[in-house]
C-alpha cells in the first residue's frame, strides 16, 4: 500500500533529490513499510536498516531484510536510479557483491554484482510521503535566518537540549583541532601554547588575530625573564605590536619612557615588531581600543605568570577569575585610550566581569579540553564541560535570535552549543546531519 495511495492528485516533487537523502529515509524508516515488495514481486521486509558506513564501500552494513520469507544478512546500496550502480561502478567492485538489496527512487534496470549475483532492488518512490520531500525541499531552499526557523517550536525540548549537548563537545573538538595545528606549529610547550591562546583571548574578535601573531613574536619565555620590571614588559608587549615606531614622542613621558627600554630591549633580544596596521580601531569602544587591551595584557604578564599550570590545578570558577582581577595596569591609562591623546576624564582599567568571563571560556576551557584529549585524561575534559555549565549564556546577537524562536541559551555550554548549531549546521542547510533538523523533518512523517 502506498502512501500516496488514495490521493486524488500526488503532489510531484520537482526538487532535486539526492542520495542523502535517501539516506535518511531509510536509515529512520520514513516510508510505509506495512507492504514493502521487490520490483519483481517479492515480499520484503526490513528487520534492520544496517549501519550507515561513512567509509568507501556499500551504503549500508549489518542490515537484515526479509525477501518471501527468508532472512538476508548484509549490505544495502542506496541510488536514485539503478542505472547508478554502473554509473559508480560497483558492478566490477568485489567490495559491492555483499550488497542484498538495491534501493533505489526509480528504477530503471536490473543489476548484477562482480560476482553475478543479482540483488533484489526495492524502488522506494511509491512508498515514500510526498509531504516529506516537500518539507526537507523548503528546509534546504529556505531563506530564514536559520531554514526550520517556522517549526522550531515544534522540535521536543529534550531533543533539542540533547543536540546542542553534542554540539557543545563538536565545538570543543573543533578547539581542540586548533590547539593541535600549534603543536604542529612546533609550540610543544603547554605554557607557551595556552599563553598564545591568551594572548588571541585578550584580542577577542576584531584584534584575536594580532594579539595572537604578537604572542608568536613575543615569546614567553622573554617576558618570564622580565617579568619583575614592570616598565620592561610593557615596552615589549607595545613595542613588539609596533605601537613605539612613531618618531613623534607625543610630547608624553610615558610613551617616551617606553620607546626608550624598547630600543635597548631591540639590541638586546634582536626583536622585530608586527605592522601596526594589524590593529583595529574602528567601530570599537574606546575601551575596547587594542591599546587598553595590550595594557591590560601586559598588565596580566606582570601579576601572574605558568597560566597552564593553575588551570590545570585549579577547580573552583572563583580561583579561575581571579587569575584577571586587580591586574597592575599602568595608571597611564586611566586618562588615555591612545597614545598621545588625553580622555576627557578618568575611566576604568580593570577587565569587566563578562570579559573574564569570556576569557575562561575561550582560553582555560580549551585548555582544560585539550589537554585532556592530549593526554586521555577525561577528569579535564569533565572540568573543562562543568566550567561551561557555570558560566553564564554569553550575550550577543545569535544567542539573542535563536531565543526568540524558542530555543534558550542558560550557560555558556548552551550558548556554546548553539554557536557551533548555527555555524556547522544552519547555515551549510545541513538540515539532515542535525539533530534538530532531522526532528523537523519527521514532522510530516504522516505513514
Amino acid at each position: 500500500m502506498s502512501a500516496l495511495k488514495g490521493a486524488a492528485h500526488p503532489t510531484i516533487i520537482t526538487m532535486k533529490l539526492s542520495e542523502k537523502v535517501l539516506y535518511y529515509i531509510w536509515q529512520y524508516r520514513l516510508y510505509d513499510h506495512r507492504q514493502l515488495a521487490t520490483t519483481c514481486g517479492k515480499t520484503l521486509s526490513i528487520k534492520s536498516p544496517g549501519q550507515l558506513n561513512v567509509h568507501a564501500g556499500p551504503d549500508f552494513e549489518y542490515s537484515r531484510i526479509v525477501i518471501d520469507g527468508i532472512e538476508w544478512a548484509g549490505s544495502v546500496e542506496i541510488h536514485i536510479k539503478s542505472s547508478d550502480w554502473y554509473t559508480h561502478g560497483h558492478h566490477v567492485d568485489a567490495a559491492y557483491n555483499k550488497v542484498i538489496l538495491h534501493v533505489v527512487y526509480e528504477d530503471d534496470g536490473a543489476i548484477r554484482s562482480q560476482d553475478g549475483f543479482a540483488p533484489k532492488t526495492l524502488a522506494i518512490k511509491p512508498f515514500m510521503n510526498a509531504a516529506l520531500l516537500e518539507q526537507y525541499d523548503a528546509l534546504v531552499n529556505s531563506r530564514l535566518w536559520i531554514p526550520c526557523a517556522s517549526q522550531l517550536r515544534e522540535v521536543s525540548e529534550i531533543n533539542a537540549r540533547q543536540w546542542l549537548e553534542r554540539m557543545l563537545v563538536e565545538r570543543l573538538e573543533e578547539k581542540w583541532m586548533g590547539v593541535k595545528t600549534l603543536m604542529e606549529a612546533n609550540l610543544q610547550d603547554w605554557e607557551e601554547i595556552t599563553y598564545v591562546l591568551l594572548a588571541k583571548n585578550f584580542g577577542f574578535k576584531v584584534n584575536g588575530f594580532a594579539f595572537e601573531q604578537l604572542a608568536k613574536h613575543l615569546p614567553y619565555k622573554l617576558l618570564l625573564k622580565n617579568r619583575h620590571h614592570p616598565i620592561a614588559i610593557e615596552a615589549l608587549v607595545f613595542g613588539q605590536a609596533g605601537f613605539l615606531q612613531s618618531a613623534d614622542d607625543h610630547h608624553d613621558t610615558y610613551y617616551q619612557t617606553l620607546q626608550k627600554e624598547y630600543t635597548y630591549l631591540t639590541k638586546q633580544y634582536t626583536l622585530r615588531p608586527l605592522e601596526y596596521s594589524l590593529w583595529k580601531f574602528l567601530r570599537l569602544r574606546p575601551a575596547n581600543f587594542p591599546t587598553m587591551r595590550l595594557a591590560q595584557f601586559a598588565a596580566w604578564c606582570i601579576k601572574e605568570e605558568h597560566l597552564f599550570s593553575k588551570i590545570l590545578a585549579l577547580t573552583d570558577i572563583k580561583d579561575y577569575r581571579s587569575l584577571f582581577i586587580q591586574l597592575p595596569v599602568h595608571a597611564y591609562w586611566e586618562s588615555h585610550f591612545r597614545f598621545g591623546h588625553p580622555a576627557k576624564k578618568k575611566h576604568h582599567i580593570q577587565l569587566g566581569r563578562a570579559s573574564i568571563d569570556n576569557i575562561l571560556l575561550n582560553t582555560v576551557v580549551t585548555i582544560l579540553f585539550s589537554y585532556g584529549k592530549y593526554m586521555g585524561k577525561e577528569v579535564y575534559i569533565y572540568r573543562a564541560i562543568g566550567l561551561l555549565e557555570q558560566l553564564k549564556a554569553e550575550q550577543n546577537q545569535l544567542v539573542s535570535r535563536y531565543r526568540t524562536l524558542g530555543l534558550s541559551a542558560h550557560t555558556a555550554a548552551e550558548s556554546q552549543g548553539l554557536l557551533q548549531l548555527k555555524a556547522a549546521y544552519c547555515n551549510k542547510q545541513r538540515c539532515l546531519a542535525c539533530g534538530i533538523g532531522l526532528q523537523v523533518f519527521k514532522l510530516n512523517k504522516t505513514l
